[in-house]
């Protein structure tokens, strides 16, 4: 029930990536170690970063021909941002004063806001864990029309700019049960599906 954090994902042996597909797909992971092979339950959240494939983000190219990653990796991620280093002079700038304030004084700048206490953020997350939302039948008929069309869709195109499969359809809905949660929902709404699948 906890994070594991991959930096360099791009640079990863191709065995070691192989090795994941399992703990992200089926959350187990096999070990056969001094003649003992067990299965444990892998119940962990995996956040991972990657550099694209020619050090810049080509806007030309699709995203996995970008992060040069297996399509069966990919899809068992439930949300992947692209994060682009555009060439602002404003946003460069600010970058820029940051890193020179925190080269000689060893520690951020003040924040421009009031950060919650983290006995207020554990708190609200533990009563927001304890709820279980649910789908409601309308909603259940809705989503499966609107997975269908987005599959179609994807389908007839040429170049399809992701891979949609029943996995998408398992990572909508986790991430809108998360949603609910964080609301203090107990039912899935459509309007929050509409928002994923719009």
């Amino acid at each position: 029930m906890g994070i594991c954090a991959i930096d360099e994902l791009d640079k990863m042996d191709e065995s070691d990536r192989t090795a994941i597909h399992e703990v992200m797909e089926q959350q187990t992971v096999s070990i056969a170690k001094a003649g003992i092979a067990t299965s444990l339950n892998a119940r962990t959240a995996v956040l991972a970063a990657a550099n694209p494939a020619w050090g810049r983000y080509d806007l030309r190219r699709t995203p996995a021909e970008n992060i040069n990653l297996p399509p069966a990796l990919l899809s068992r991620f439930d949300l992947l941002w692209l994060i682009l280093d555009r060439a602002d002079m404003d946003s460069d700038l600010e970058m820029a004063r940051h890193v020179v304030y925190v080269h000689p004084n060893k520690e951020s700048p003040a924040l421009w806001f009031t950060p919650l206490e983290p006995s207020v953020l554990r708190a609200y997350i533990s009563a927001a864990r304890r709820l279980s939302p649910c789908v409601t039948k309308e909603l259940e008929e809705y989503v499966a029309s609107a997975y269908c069309s987005i599959w179609q869709d994807e389908a007839k195109s040429n170049t399809p700019h992701s891979y949609t499969t029943v996995r998408t359809l398992l990572s909508i809905l986790r991430i809108s049960a998360a949603l609910a949660r964080l609301r203090f929902l107990k039912l899935l709404l459509r309007a929050m599906w509409m928002r994923h699948l719009g």
